[in-house]
């Protein structure tokens, strides 16, 4: 390679006396107007190094907006959000339409027991049941004229009262139910004046419960009184029946 390099070297060179003129030592002068000079091409050289990349250009102007694309598949179903705070309460709707009308029911059954009587003499006998012979109404004969007590035959709730005439003696009246006095009503006499004494009950009744009223104590308080103008009565009613 060497070699090669040495002899296209001399064929480059001028040859003396024909491409130059000495003008003095050392010193070459310009060819003369028309000498004919051979010139050869070199060998290229290596390519050069890369030069270092150059500054970023300015951006470009923004291009049209382009077509709308397809719609993406759908994606998973999230999770479930947390309950919202409930709403206002909305306006009252319309009516909806009537609904058709029912069959006929079964007719209801009354349950009915009430009885209200009335004393017709004077009671003497104390601590014994009052008989009150003298009937207003007793439709349902679930008070017995001949012992004076009234026998539940239909469960439930009860009204009791009683309004008793006080002439000649002191009242304590009771009213009982199965054996046990339930209220209790003390009247004193005032001499030749005519007095009243009441009282009135709610109780519960079983079946073959009994009730009644009768004087208390000692014989001095039977000042229970009636004629033909003055009245001692004695009522009881059902209110309503027990359902179980």
């Amino acid at each position: 390679m060497l070699l090669l390099r040495a002899v296209l070297l001399l064929l480059v060179l001028p040859t003396h006396g024909q491409d130059s003129v000495t003008e003095g030592p050392g010193v070459l002068l310009p060819l003369a107007k028309g000498a004919c000079t051979v010139w050869l091409a070199g060998i290229p050289g290596h390519p050069g190094h890369n030069g270092t990349p150059g500054r970023d250009g300015r951006d470009g102007t923004p291009g049209e907006k382009g077509e709308k694309g397809d719609p993406g598949l759908v994606g998973p179903k999230g999770d479930t959000g947390e309950t919202g705070v409930t709403g206002v309460e909305g306006p009252r709707g319309f009516p909806g339409i009537p609904g058709r009308k029912g069959e006929p029911g079964e007719s209801a059954y009354v349950h009915r027991s009430a009885f209200s009587v009335g004393l017709e003499s004077r009671v003497t006998v104390p601590n014994i049941p009052i008989r009150f012979t003298k009937i207003f109404y007793n439709l349902q004969n679930h008070y017995d004229g001949t012992t004076g007590k009234f026998h539940c035959n239909i469960p439930g709730l009860y009204y009791f009262s009683y309004h008793i005439t006080v002439y000649l003696k002191d009242v304590k009246v009771s009213l009982y139910k199965k054996d046990k006095a339930m209220l209790f009503t003390y009247d004193q006499y005032q001499e030749k004046n005519v007095d009243q004494a009441s009282g009135s009950v709610l109780l519960h009744l079983e079946v073959g419960d009994q009730v009644w009223l009768q004087v208390y104590g000692d014989g001095n308080s039977y000042g229970l009184y009636a004629d033909n103008v003055h009245d001692s009565t004695f009522t009881g009613f059902l209110l309503y029946h027990d359902t179980n």
